[in-house]
């Protein structure tokens, strides 16, 4: 057995050089292991929690929150 001990920008970097048809392959083992459902049960329980918290609060109020949080999002990804 060999062991290989990457960081995740190194991993990414080494999947961006892959050939195409190798990233496809790549791809379709991954895609079949997805739990869709689990996915689906997450991004409604995340739902639910954003409803919740924001029950008392309009929809200005909602979307002014969402902007700030994509600029700090990007300033973060972006290093801006």
């Amino acid at each position: 057995m060999i062991t290989v001990d990457l960081s995740l920008e190194q991993l990414m970097s080494a999947l961006r050089r892959l050939p195409a048809g190798e990233k496809m392959a790549l791809w379709r083992l991954l895609d079949a292991e997805i739990d869709r459902t689990a996915i689906s049960k997450k991004f409604a329980e995340a739902l639910q929690s954003i409803r919740t918290v924001y029950a008392a609060h309009n929809e200005d109020e909602v979307m002014a929150d969402v902007l700030l949080a994509v600029k700090e999002a990007r300033s973060a990804r972006h290093g801006a």
